[in-house]
């Protein structure tokens, strides 16, 4: 019964404070991982189940490798479609700190690629042409570039959220009630051993 209870207690919990200062987690489209030797990054989508024509955000928060906050680094999103071709840029952009989003409306369903790069402290400035790259064929590659990159996947669909989210309270009640039908069956085998003796 006490399992039951924190079961409960622990899925109604609210998150907070969690790394990456973002206000909870997110476990569908969102991913953290370091990049190069200097830097972690948190990225997410909001709505984390986001569908096709709706405004959404992608949230990036870019720290150094002991969980600090990165600050006056410069920073480019591009986000690439499952073809290769890519649909939207923001050049580089001087950031006073490493938390930022970016707002974006997917047309279509499908997976997409989202290319952050970090430019290394000891790099020329972008300006001009150079701030508007061409597109890439192999998203990592940094020729050219001395810069840090990171590749997030994205999967925008019209129905995964609430498939995913009727999958999820069906095997939560699953498990209620197959742990409520073993303690009854325990009780009424104690029971039946009683009136026998």
């Amino acid at each position: 019964m006490i399992l039951v209870i924190n079961v409960i207690c622990f899925i109604c919990s609210p998150f907070q404070n969690v790394d990456g200062h973002f206000d909870h987690i997110t476990y569908y489209n969102s991913e953290s991982f370091g990049v190069g030797n200097k830097y972690h990054i948190d990225q997410e989508l909001m709505p984390e189940y986001a569908r096709p024509n709706e405004s959404s955000r992608i949230l990036f928060s870019i720290q150094d490798t002991k969980g600090n906050d990165v600050s006056n680094i410069f920073v480019m999103v591009e986000i690439y479609s499952a073809d290769g071709h890519r649909i939207y840029l923001y050049p580089w952009t001087n950031l006073a700190i490493g938390d930022f989003d970016v707002p974006y409306t997917f047309n279509k369903s499908g997976n997409y690629q989202v290319v952050l790069s970090i430019l290394n402290e000891d790099a020329a400035r972008p300006h001009g042409s150079d701030a508007i790259p061409e597109e890439r064929i192999m998203l990592t590659n940094n020729m050219g570039c001395n810069c840090e990159r990171a590749v997030f996947n994205l999967s925008i669909s019209e129905t995964y959220g609430l498939i995913s989210t009727l999958t999820t309270y069906g095997i939560i009640f699953s498990i209620l009630l197959i742990i409520t039908v073993t303690i009854v069956w325990i009780l009424k085998q104690r029971r039946k051993n009683k009136t026998s003796s």
